[in-house]
């Protein structure tokens, strides 16, 4: 029995690493509905993961100038996420901005092109995440990888899926209940309690925050997407950073 449970977890850990990383797994799994119902669980440990990176990271070139350092943070979390949730960050400005109704939102957001707010809101996330990383301590920034899936885990319990077609965003959002929020949110509290205890603050701000978004998004196109998820994903994460930089 352990040895199944055991086994079942890490093929759905390595699920949701080939999905939201690109660090290189070889595996020889065939994934289905259970992999992924068990991942979102286990998608903490996905921002664990990336979070123990920038860390060694920040760690690595604390000799740098601090804005050095930065850039370097920055391109390493661009790398190793594949910027999947930028991508989003920037469909979603795009469509959420243009000022048409829930339809047209919808369209903007499947097109591949960047639009004029994709372009600022791009831009404007790189330099926020450059004077953030810059500082804050790397303990921090390693909570923030955990704080945006714990806000995507906030926003997709709150919501239903927003399109009438499948799409990236759709087993997750349907597959996400209260537990895997209230586990996501006992996971980040204990990791940020041991790490600094006022990181605590930060972290029930943001979630806050996340959940005011999420209601903003689904007031505009009647749930949400993968494109959303990713949006609240980064910007939560410059939210968890701009609050621990005031509290801390």
């Amino acid at each position: 029995m352990v040895r199944e449970v055991l086994a079942q977890t890490i093929k759905s850990m390595a699920m949701m690493m080939l999905f939201f990383t690109r660090i290189p797994i070889k595996h020889h799994y065939d994934f289905d509905d259970q992999d992924y119902q068990l991942g979102i669980v286990l998608f903490p440990l996905i921002g664990l993961l990336i979070g123990l990176g920038l860390l060694i990271v920040k760690w690595v070139t604390l000799f740098a100038n601090p804005y050095v350092s930065a850039v370097i943070l920055v391109f390493f979390y661009v790398w190793i996420t594949g910027g999947i949730h930028i991508d989003g960050l920037s469909d979603t400005a795009d469509g959420i901005f243009s000022g048409g109704d829930k339809d047209k939102m919808l369209d903007i957001m499947k097109d591949s092109r960047v639009g004029s707010f994709g372009s600022l809101s791009i831009s404007l996330l790189i330099i926020s995440y450059v004077i953030l990383f810059a500082n804050n301590l790397g303990g921090t920034i390693f909570v923030m990888a955990i704080m945006g899936k714990v806000a995507v885990l906030a926003a997709a319990s709150i919501s239903d899926y927003a399109k009438d077609e499948a799409g990236l965003g759709t087993a997750f959002i349907k597959n996400c209940t209260d537990r895997e929020r209230n586990i996501g949110f006992a996971f980040i509290s204990i990791i940020a309690l041991v790490i600094n205890y006022r990181l605590i603050v930060p972290v029930v701000a943001t979630l806050i925050i996340a959940g005011l978004i999420t209601k903003f998004i689904i007031k505009k196109i009647g749930g949400m997407t993968g494109d959303t998820l990713g949006f609240v994903h980064e910007v939560s994460q410059i939210i968890f950073l701009l609050i621990a930089s005031l509290v801390l």
